[in-house]
């Protein structure tokens, strides 16, 4: 993938090259000729006078590690330097080829920055962004990336297996005495294409980061390529395809996330997918709740209510049959699907009991149930469990049961909903708006929502419409509802102001 125009990538590459040389000449011409195309001439001019750049530390002893830093506007000239900064380590061989690019913290700590470096988006798009990097292998071959937890960490060091991973920079034992804790995140490039679409990407995060004005060719970069490109590394939606050979491989998995997010849909098209392919014969959808037992869905006794008397009959529950069904269809060489929608809303444990000893893949295990009768688990049973990720009040499964399932994140997802707006054949002017609505509301989750709040965010089939009066009906009643609901129990705090505005824009139309 190129994010970037030849002209720009060869800019970034001289810019680099001037770096690696130690240039200070040069690096300093290199910077303004690239922060004009991509800043704007006015802030070019201004980056060797506002203490933008420290382009004079590529020179001094050896003592002195040499860099490339890019501060935020007004920083000291020289000396120590605080808060949060873009820097490009040469590497200390005798003819430097790699950089280390990295999002780094000034010796003087983090003091006005503190605030938003905070917001959860800027971490996850620094983890994402090396993502994308070690992704189309614009980092240098066979290295490592890595970004901390926290990125404000100033006293935690770059763990060793990552530093043994860094190319030439593994063995620059200096660099790591002196600055290793203040490294939120490094990356090995050389500077060469893909070395330079690595660190301009780094240039945009950087300067969206810093609200600099970015010139619109860059802009729209930033908002059409790069960003996009890292939300779809962020939650890739997973196919049919995909939960078909993987089921038939790992056999019980469960399909997690947030409400609206089509986990049903899913399995049922999973389910429909492997019966059509001939791997399974058929399939049973259940559904758990509170009350679901280990006599409603193993085995038990229930009154006969076609009798004139009071009499109880044994009952066999939806496992026993799905049971019975695999064994039949062990001789037509296929297998069989139970799918139980919401699992976790019963108690899992207590609703399996013995038969808990039964899941387990890679083994045809038998067990002796409460009546006595002994059971085997066919080795072509399959599973498929949904789960709700957003419900707090609905129980948490333990760690015998999660060992014996494999999780899949299913996540709201904007490419889905395009996909099913274009099945549905809906007009482009209420598609166009409706991708719009998603976009925002995902984008709000992006940037605010911490890892656990994301699981709150409203999925795509909210969004499913036909017209624009149902959009404005869903967006009303609905989804505008539901984040209210969320905001009232004290939840998504970080961006409570910017789902209000959203609140109030979606009321007063």
């Amino acid at each position: 993938m190129k994010m970037f125009k030849v002209k720009h990538i060869n800019l970034a590459k001289q810019l680099l090259n001037s770096i690696t040389e130690k240039n200070i000449e040069k690096s300093l011409e290199n910077a303004k000729q690239l922060f004009e195309e991509v800043l704007g001439k006015h802030f070019a001019d201004e980056i060797d006078k506002n203490g933008v750049l420290r382009y004079k530390s590529l020179t001094g002893p050896a003592e002195n590690i040499q860099y490339f830093g890019i501060l935020y506007e007004n920083a000291p000239q020289s000396g120590v330097y605080d808060n949060f900064s873009l820097v490009l380590f040469p590497d200390n061989t005798q003819n430097s080829s790699e950089l280390l690019l990295c999002y780094g913290i000034g010796t003087g700590g983090i003091t006005e920055d503190a605030e938003w470096l905070g917001i959860p988006w800027v971490k996850r798009t620094i983890r994402l962004l090396l993502k994308l990097i070690k992704k189309e292998r614009w980092n240098t071959e066979e290295t490592d990336v890595f970004v901390k937890d926290d990125v404000t960490d100033e006293y935690s060091e770059i763990p060793n297996l990552v530093k043994s991973n860094l190319g030439n920079f593994s063995n620059y034992t200096e660099l790591w005495r002196k600055y290793g804790k203040f490294l939120p995140s490094v990356c090995v490039i050389k500077p060469d294409d893909k070395g330079a679409q690595a660190f301009l990407s780094h240039l945009l995060l950087y300067a969206k980061f810093r609200n600099w004005p970015l010139r619109k060719e860059f802009l729209s970069i930033l908002e059409n390529k790069l960003l996009p490109a890292l939300i779809n590394i962020w939650r890739s939606y997973p196919s049919f395809e995909q939960l078909s050979s993987y089921l038939l491989q790992r056999k019980y998995l469960i399909l997690q996330g947030p409400p609206g997010t089509g986990k049903t849909c899913l399995a049922e098209k999973t389910a429909k997918f492997l019966k059509q392919n001939g791997e399974i014969t058929d399939y049973e959808i259940i559904q758990f709740h509170a009350s679901t037992s280990y006599e409603d869905f193993v085995e038990g006794i229930k009154p006969d209510t076609n009798s004139n008397q009071l009499i109880f009959r044994e009952h066999k529950g939806p496992l026993l049959e799905a049971i019975e069904k695999a064994e039949e269809a062990e001789g037509e060489n296929k297998g069989y699907l139970l799918i139980i929608d919401e699992i976790n809303r019963g108690d899992l444990a207590k609703i399996l009991g013995e038969a808990i000893f039964l899941l387990e893949p890679t083994e045809k295990r038998r067990i002796k149930l409460r009546s006595g009768k002994e059971i085997i688990m066919p080795q072509n049973l399959y599973i498929i469990g949904t789960m709700n990720t957003a419900d707090r009040t609905i129980a948490i499964l333990d760690f015998a049961i999660r060992r014996r399932f494999a999780f899949v994140n299913v996540w709201p997802s904007g490419q889905k909903l395009e996909e099913i707006l274009n099945e549905k054949g809906t007009n482009e002017e209420t598609k166009n708006r409706t991708l719009e609505y998603c976009n925002r509301v995902q984008n709000i989750f992006f940037k605010y929502a911490s890892d656990e709040e994301l699981h709150l965010q409203p999925g795509h089939t909210y969004f499913i419409v036909d017209s624009e009066e149902e959009l404005e009906n869903k967006l009303k009643y609905e989804i505008a509802p539901l984040l209210q609901e969320y905001l009232n129990e004290g939840r998504l705090s970080v961006a409570k102001n910017e789902i209000i505005s959203f609140i109030d824009e979606v009321l007063d139309k």
